[in-house]
């Protein structure tokens, strides 16, 4: 997605051109996920976007949204499967809600998962708005997601210790 990209480059993130990757429904997930897995080899931080969860929201398309988590889900189990996960940290999230139902925006929080070495666990098993919001994260804004995750792969500086 340009938009994506443009953030990328502004953040000084080199955009990687994914054989098909779409932003639909069809998007290769899997391409992804391997070149996800072999950018992580040469860079500190690499992102995975996937846009046709929300192309499904904004249609109102709660079937294909079910079938693109289940992919979703693949790709995730892709990377897990082909890194170390004990050098590693995973972020799981969305950019925003978009809501199946109006079809639009919410300002609902979303949902965010972090695995990875030193990262105390909590009992949440389920990935979704509630179950993430009731586990050791709680709710964390937006803006606090990069530093939380730059702590958590050691590229900050501490303070006060």
């Amino acid at each position: 997605m340009p938009p994506i990209k443009g953030v990328c480059k502004v953040a000084r993130m080199k955009p990687i051109n994914v054989k098909g990757a779409t932003g639909t429904y069809d998007t290769d997930v899997i391409a992804k996920a391997k070149a996800a897995t072999e950018a992580l080899k040469s860079n500190d931080l690499v992102l995975v976007h996937v846009k046709a969860t929300d192309v499904a929201s904004h249609d109102g398309n709660i079937q294909q949204k079910i079938k693109m988590i289940t992919k979703i889900d693949k790709m995730i189990n892709y990377i897990i499967t082909n890194i170390d996960v004990d050098e590693t940290v995973i972020a799981i999230t969305a950019d925003h809600t978009t809501s199946s139902t109006t079809r639009e925006h919410e300002g609902d929080p979303v949902p965010i998962a972090i695995q990875g070495p030193n990262i105390r666990t909590d009992d949440v098993k389920e990935f979704n708005e509630r179950t993430c919001a009731k586990g050791g994260l709680c709710r964390i804004r937006g803006k606090d997601l990069m530093p939380t995750i730059m702590n958590l792969i050691g590229k900050t500086k501490k303070f006060g210790a």
